[in-house]
């Protein structure tokens, strides 16, 4: 099977970011506490999203290490611990965010979804820098 590409508009507080992304079929990642679906994002291209000194502290937001200041305060409900496993790593923990809303462009249909959770990725995903996103069959 060939890889599917589409392209993904994240917004927040009146910001906006496009991205590319790859359909991952085993990407079936959810908020355990909502069950909102996660798209995985590279946390190079959330700079137009989140503040860059949260984005320069996902662990230790994950780890419960860091303090919001008043400015950032607002951003500090809308995160989520997401435990995740895949091939390469067992048992892992990953800094998700609840957006505004996202706008996904595939097959020239556009879907529109307010329920979905960003998953900041630390890594590049894709090799050849093809991508800086993983979406799931349940966003389609």
């Amino acid at each position: 099977m060939d890889d599917i590409f589409c392209s993904v508009r994240v917004f927040n507080n009146g910001n906006e970011q496009k991205v590319k992304a790859m359909i991952d079929t085993g990407n079936l990642l959810k908020d355990p506490i909502t069950n909102s679906p996660v798209i995985i994002v590279e946390k190079s291209s959330l700079n137009n999203i989140l503040p860059k000194e949260i984005l320069d502290n996902t662990q230790k937001i994950i780890n419960g290490e860091y303090e919001f200041d008043e400015k950032d305060f607002k951003y500090a409900s809308r995160f989520r611990v997401l435990p995740f496993s895949s091939l390469g790593k067992q048992n892992g923990m990953l800094l998700g965010f609840k957006v505004d809303k996202i706008e996904v462009e595939i097959n020239n249909e556009e879907i529109t979804r307010d329920d979905v959770i960003i998953g900041i990725y630390d890594k590049k995903l894709s090799n050849k820098s093809q991508y800086e996103c993983l979406i799931g069959l349940n966003i389609t």
